[in-house]
């Protein structure tokens, strides 16, 4: 599917001997890493544009956790990401409008009323900016509740392409809300991938890229026990 959500695929027509052959010499190959019951097994290798400087957590956004995203600084992607993506602009919302979305996709939270606040409730903190991980809803019923900075983001702009990561600050205006100060695009979890076309800009081959944002996995072929 082409959105922000999915891998974009643009056809066969976009494909090139390159990719090819990159696909044909990593045929078999997979990353594992140790599992809590001590076993080696695959893990979701998530991947997004850019961290904007550090990657994240994948139990603050997807709620599963694996050592080899567990995030890690990330000095590279702002040498090759287009400005307007490692800084976004200010975007506004309804505020009525905001929170029918919400509500709409979560019924439970039908029980607030109408969503008048949003706090941060949880957010990771890095050396140069904050990334909100979950956010604390609040309505007219004088009721509250919680919900993902993931799933808060995606609700509101489901393309992705306005709200662009959960690195911003929460403003409320008059009968608006507007998200300033956005970092990065996507949801920053395992590797970078302007991040990793930087490196591999100047030399790095995939096994070192992939060692670097997926630390403590290895690479194995399902074809045969050979590691890589």
């Amino acid at each position: 599917m082409s959105s922000q959500a999915h891998q974009l695929y643009r056809g066969v027509n976009a494909e090139s001997q390159p990719v090819w052959d990159a696909v044909e010499k990593t045929s078999g190959l997979v990353l594992v890493c140790q599992t809590q019951d001590g076993n080696e097994d695959l893990f979701p290798t998530y991947y997004s544009s850019t961290c904007g400087g550090h990657t994240e957590n994948s139990r603050n956004v997807f709620g599963d956790s694996f050592e080899p995203l567990t995030g890690l600084p990330c000095p590279y992607c702002k040498y090759v990401a287009k400005p307007i993506f490692y800084f976004w602009p200010r975007v506004e919302f309804d505020e009525v409008e905001l929170s029918r979305r919400l509500i709409d996709r979560y019924p439970s939270l039908s029980k607030l009323g109408q969503i008048t606040d949003i706090t941060v409730s949880r957010q990771s903190d890095y050396q140069k900016f904050s990334r909100v991980t979950s956010v604390k809803l609040a309505g007219t019923s004088g009721k509250s509740d919680y919900l993902r900075a993931e799933d808060f983001r995606l609700t509101i702009d489901p393309s992705g392409a306005r709200i662009r990561s959960t690195s911003f600050r929460l403003k409320k205006q008059t009968g608006k809300w507007a998200f300033v100060s956005g970092r990065g695009f996507g949801h920053a979890v395992g590797m970078c991938q302007c991040g990793a076309q930087y490196m591999a800009r100047t030399g790095k081959d995939a096994h070192e890229i992939l060692s670097f944002y997926y630390p403590n996995s290895k690479i194995v072929s399902v074809y045969e026990s050979e590691q890589f």
